[in-house]
């Protein structure tokens, strides 16, 4: 059998997992960008001096350091950082983009107010005083949605709101929320990571962990470490979940499990894993062994989610048989899990001792805070914003008079989104502070760009499952291109002037705060020296407290290997004896790319020409179902579908792909824009809008991952 293109794409894509994420590819990659693209908006390759400089990613969530090369004085390309710890010389596509994302035709370029449905550019000064006035009136009845509250422009916005008396911060979901609800809801203290590096045997359930999910480019190293070239691997890694994704495709094991079942996997594992002796000093434990005992058997487990008996008892022999076994809870979609299914995931981790272990779960400690007043990104994270979204559309919960939206894109990004987007027209006063003009910036009164990463100052701190706490200093290399300000110099201005001053008078100067703040910490600059090195024994290296903003300029991550004790933590037992396992004739599962952006940045342009035709194709998305799937609906390759599912619906073409378990349909995520440009806008569709945002059982949280749908 010949290899054409399709092939081919699938072989990169899930094989050449070092390959991919190695520097040089991508260098060359860019380099040619560089040489051949002709799009308009992207200006001449500047004459100069060749120089280098260094900064992080913000719209990258993996939070990846970044190596950009000047010429002139001017970005021409962005690589991966070899001396920061997340990247090590690697980069994700969208890292790699901050340099043409600067020029992208979506930015906003100035102030905008909306006037009769129509935007007019009006100045910095002017849209201050209109949003003082709203924010005066309004009183405590401020919100704002964040796509990014783990570091110290979360903080600033939180302490905003604090001093008008709201607690309204929400952040966009990810996988990070609902770990930290259900952290909190076994009594946990601190932020969930997983040391991936020094863990020898990982079960994933559902977390695309190499793509999408957590600090994927981290993550993607630590298994090239796992897995040299030419010698035995150090690390097994077994993969369940709904679709044979890229974490799936390298993994020694994919165990098909409909993202419904996940959490009833983890518990029929628990099963074997108590009747060979395992157990823990949590205070229910007597409770959760006879929960477990009396409803997650063999022979019921199997019944359930079609996952024989055997195939449990040999996960659970290889876990109890390795020195370091991990377990990470998670979707497949990097969105949608329930609280309830990360507590599941993680009793494993409990009665397998891995709790602050090396190559264990890691209860992080949260990092300072410079902004008095502001709350933890735990609590942030904790809240269930499409719950909120859904009351206020319903009725049911007050709509805030003002909202803010930072880093994000709620209209886009939620299940739902139809709906969602309706909920959100319902306020009065809605303020974007996004860089490009998204679908949720389209809906608002005022739209104030915030500069981007390399126009501005900001931190990345401690990305979700990273194993260790981090910062490191994201500077501008760059006069902003356009009219746009610092989001967070811009709030902590209008605070001042509004008699709410939050204690400092730039970002700037608050990063130097935190600097000092954490020089007197236990923590040391990575260089030489890993985290994951002194979390496995290495002795942690000399630091220099008076020379640590000297480091974070030169592109070094201050990071700190330590954990928070856990005294009470528990199984969440009577969480758990409330979740019921769910039955859909046809369920979804998200495919989340980094290659199709997020939903706060569109489809960045120059990743158009890696996106396969079995994700879209002429226009359409692509949608996967294996051939016992079609035959039932009497499909075949290249048939026009229509899946539909929470009053909305979505047409696709088909595609036959026994990477996709039985009763699933696997749909590419990142599509269906109808803003950013026309590098977004027309491409296939958004599939949220089909995923029904319900209610998990034990904990009210909203979940979506597997959604049913119907298809014809």
């Amino acid at each position: 059998m010949g290899l054409d293109r399709r092939a081919f794409i699938g072989l990169v894509a899930g094989g050449a997992v070092g390959t991919l994420f190695t520097p040089i590819p991508w260098k060359l990659a860019d380099d040619a960008a560089i040489w051949t693209q002709n799009w308009p908006w992207i200006p001449r390759v500047p004459r100069g001096e060749v120089t280098f400089a260094t900064t992080a990613s913000k719209l990258c969530p993996s939070g990846t350091g970044l190596k950009v090369t000047l010429a002139g004085g001017k970005p021409i390309t962005a690589s991966g950082n070899p001396e920061h710890p997340l990247s090590q010389g690697s980069v994700s596509p969208i890292g790699a983009s901050e340099v043409y994302m600067l020029y992208s035709p979506a930015r906003v370029r100035t102030p905008m107010r909306k006037s009769g449905g129509k935007f007019e550019p009006i100045t910095w000064e002017q849209a201050q005083t209109e949003l003082m006035a709203k924010c005066k009136a309004a009183g405590n009845k401020v919100a704002c949605i964040s796509g990014d509250v783990g570091g110290t422009v979360g903080e600033a916005l939180s302490a905003f709101l604090a001093k008008v008396g709201s607690a309204a911060m929400y952040a966009m979901p990810g996988e990070a929320g609902p770990a930290a609800a259900g952290f909190k809801l076994m009594g946990g203290q601190g932020r969930v990571g997983f040391d991936i590096d020094n863990a020898d045997c990982v079960l994933i359930l559902g977390s695309d962990i190499f793509e999408g999910s957590g600090v994927s480019v981290r993550n993607r190293k630590a298994f090239c470490a796992s897995h040299p070239l030419g010698k035995d691997q150090t690390a097994k890694y077994a993969y369940a979940g709904p679709v044979r994704n890229h974490t799936g495709s390298v993994s020694d094991a994919w165990i098909p499990v409909a993202s419904a079942h996940l959490g009833t996997l983890a518990l029929g594992i628990a099963w074997h894993l108590l009747k060979a002796g395992a157990t823990t000093d949590a205070a229910d434990m007597a409770d959760f062994k006879k929960l477990v005992e009396a409803n997650y058997s063999p022979d019921k487990v199997s019944k359930l989610i079609g996952v024989g008996p055997e195939v449990l008892a040999g996960i659970a022999k290889n876990l109890a048989a390795a020195k370091a076994p991990l377990v990470i809870p998670g979707s497949e979609m990097g969105q949608g899990m329930g609280p309830g299914a990360f507590i599941a995931g993680m009793s494993l981790n409990m009665l397998l001792g891995r709790m602050n272990k090396p190559g264990g779960v890691m209860a992080l400690p949260e990092l300072p805070a410079v902004f008095p007043g502001a709350e933890t990104p735990s609590e942030i994270l904790a809240r269930d914003l499409p719950g909120y979204l859904k009351g206020v559309g319903e009725g049911k919960a007050a709509a805030p008079e003002v909202l803010f939206v930072y880093a994000a894109n709620p209209a886009y990004g939620l299940p739902q989104s139809g709906a969602m987007a309706a909920a959100l027209e319902k306020i009065p006063f809605k303020v974007s502070f996004a860089s490009f003009m998204d679908e949720t910036a389209a809906m608002c009164d005022l739209i104030l760009p915030n500069s981007l990463t390399l126009e501005r100052f900001d931190d990345v701190a401690t990305p979700y499952g990273s194993a260790f706490c981090s910062m490191t200093l994201v500077k501008p290399l760059v006069a902003p291109i356009f009219d746009t300000k610092t989001t967070a110099d811009f709030i902590l201005d209008t605070a001042k002037k509004m008699n709410l001053a939050l204690g400092h008078d730039s970002l700037e100067k608050a990063l130097k705060e935190k600097a000092a703040v954490l020089a007197k910490s236990d923590g040391f600059v990575a260089k030489e020296t890993m985290p994951w090195e002194v979390l496995a024994g290495k002795d942690k290296p000399a630091f220099d407290p008076a020379g640590l903003w000297k480091s974070l300029e030169a592109g070094l991550a201050w990071v700190k290997v330590g954990q928070v004790a856990q005294t009470g933590l528990s199984f969440a037992s009577k969480v758990l004896a409330a979740l019921k396992p769910t039955q859909a004739e046809l369920s979804l599962a998200g495919m989340a790319q980094q290659r199709t952006g997020t939903a706060a940045t569109g489809l960045p342009a120059q990743c158009l020409t890696a996106i396969p035709d079995t994700d879209l194709k002429d226009g359409a998305s692509i949608v996967r179902l294996n051939a016992a799937t079609a035959k039932k609906y009497g499909l075949s390759q290249g048939s026009s579908v229509t899946l539909s599912g929470a009053g909305a619906s979505c047409p696709a073409k088909a595609h036959i792909s026994e990477n996709v378990m039985t009763g699933v349909v696997a749909v590419p995520m990142g599509f269906g824009h109808t803003a950013f440009d026309a590098f977004s806008k027309g491409k296939g569709d958004n599939f949220l809008k089909i995923m029904a945002a319900s209610a998990e059982d034990g904990t009210g949280m909203t979940v979506w991952a597997g959604s049913e749908v119907k298809i014809a």
